[in-house]
């Protein structure tokens, strides 16, 4: 089926963004980075301004962050080489010339950078990248072999808001160590482009759809938002630090600081789907148990 002529006309736009303004860090020096410098803006921890924090000291303060965030980078990628595989088998036969579809291989291209930027941010951190949880592997198999076009689109929106938000922040902090700070501000700029495509090729996919899939894709894209989520509390990384788990998540579990960090990161996103009609009340109901709403 021929995209909606507005539609190809956007993608087309998108690509020639592209062609102007790309980045590729792959060069990006290696080492350690500056020890004294935080993984992230310390306001986005999980744990900030609960007891375990305010007892820690600068220094564990700042390892705290950069354990913190070589995690939420490794779920990064993960998300990026989930979407790939979705779109990449649901694309395998189209015609490689539609606007759409060329954009597609831009974005993947787009995507395998800045995963190699990610690791690249992680090895120059220092640390180690905690595996994921289970339930987060067992998902993204489910996703990835499962999601039909909106649904994948919109899981990985998801996540992408989040980090699009959180990394606006990282990208201007002096105090982020600087390998965090560049590749935050490359995502931020190239995902721009990436959830603009998004937004459209699910606007293009719910026409005409009948209320039962979109209430049953609204309810699976929360689920997907959920577990992405959820999954960036990762026990491993509160153990590799010598924390006790238990007391660490039933603090980050109870820190109203950090549900109005996650509020805000994914207010962009809530907006979009309330007004695609992808906001149900069981939606709405998982968004809240997620602290996104």
């Amino acid at each position: 089926m021929p995209e909606p002529e507005d539609s190809a006309t956007l993608y087309a736009e998108l690509l020639d963004s592209a062609r102007r303004l790309s980045f590729d860090l792959r060069d990006c020096q290696t080492g350690t980075d500056d020890a004294d410098r935080y993984g992230m803006t310390p306001e986005w921890s999980p744990l900030y301004g609960t007891p375990t924090w305010i007892r820690m000291s600068e220094p564990e303060r700042r390892r705290l962050t950069r354990r913190e965030v070589t995690h939420f980078l490794g779920v990064a990628i993960w998300l990026e080489i989930a979407l790939q595989i979705v779109l990449l088998r649901r694309n395998h036969s189209a015609d490689p010339t539609r606007p759409d579809v060329k954009f597609l291989f831009n974005e993947c291209a787009d995507e395998n950078l800045h995963s190699l930027m990610f690791v690249g941010a992680i090895e120059q951190l220092g640390e180690r990248h905690s595996p994921l949880d289970r339930v987060m592997i067992l998902m993204g198999w489910v996703f990835r072999t499962f999601a039909w076009e909106e649904v994948a689109y919109g899981i990985v929106l998801a996540g992408e808001e989040v980090f699009d938000v959180m990394q606006r922040d990282w990208s201007i902090d002096d105090r982020v160590a600087p390998a965090v700070r560049r590749s935050s501000h490359v995502h931020v700029v190239e995902e721009s482009r990436h959830m603009s495509f998004a937004r459209q090729k699910m606007r293009d996919r719910l026409r005409g759809v009948s209320r039962v899939r979109r209430y049953v894709s609204a309810v699976l894209i929360a689920f997907g938002a959920h577990i992405i989520a959820k999954g960036l509390i990762n026990k491993g990384v509160y153990r590799g630090l010598g924390l006790d788990w238990q007391v660490a998540r039933t603090e980050i579990g109870r820190n109203e600081h950090h549900r109005m960090m996650f509020r805000r990161a994914t207010a962009p996103l809530v907006e979009f789907l309330d007004r695609e009609g992808l906001l149900n009340g069981l939606a709405r109901s998982i968004y809240r148990k997620s602290n996104l709403l």
